[in-house]
């Protein structure tokens, strides 16, 4: 939980509004399996205000660049992708183009704590997205902005980064994520 200093200008007062985080759901949860509907509400609209505040803080919390709200159990289409300051606040997002060059490379995911996998993802994507402010914005983004922004719309069509991949590379995969949790669990002791 954060606080978020608000000063109310009219007033002159300063006041501090507490923010909760949302909650992380693992890989079984049945929430990453549901394919998110188009949000329909006019924006900006104090709800979707705060449900963005709430996804950029519980990103950050657990160290993340990307943050999908049905993986917090919100069935809002909107996801949040960044670091800190620097955050793409995408509702509706859409793919309208995709390079045919595609990358693979390690991916990972908040909600499989500590399971990578090699993904092949275009290098670059046209996107379409609106804002938390209601602006329509269709871009080009490449490299890592594009594996996130790929990664996070397959959460919000109900689709797992491990469906990418086959089974023997997902054994491997999640053979050494054991490998890390464990060593994980034995430094905490420490």
């Amino acid at each position: 939980m954060s606080e978020i200093l608000k000063i109310d200008t009219s007033a002159g007062v300063t006041t501090t509004e507490t923010i909760e985080d949302l909650p992380l759901y693992d890989d079984n949860h049945p929430m990453l399996k549901v394919s998110i509907p188009e949000y329909r509400i006019q924006l900006p609209n104090p709800l979707m205000t705060k449900l963005v505040k709430r996804l950029k803080q519980t990103k950050q919390k657990y160290g993340g660049i990307g943050l999908s709200a049905n993986q917090c159990g919100v069935m809002e289409r909107v996801f949040v992708i960044g670091y800190e300051e620097t955050n793409m606040v995408c509702i509706n997002p859409k793919i309208i183009d995709a390079s045919a060059d595609l990358i693979k490379d390690n991916e990972g995911c908040l909600s499989f704590p500590g399971l990578y996998v090699k993904i092949s993802r275009p290098s670059w994507l046209e996107v379409e997205y609106v804002t938390e402010n209601g602006e329509l914005i269709r871009q080009r983004i490449e490299g890592l902005t594009a594996r996130c922004f790929a990664h996070e719309l397959d959460h919000m069509n109900g689709t797992k980064f491990t469906e990418h991949v086959g089974p023997v590379a997902l054994r491997l995969a999640k053979d050494k994520q054991e490998k890390r949790i464990k060593k994980h669990v034995r430094n905490r002791k420490k």
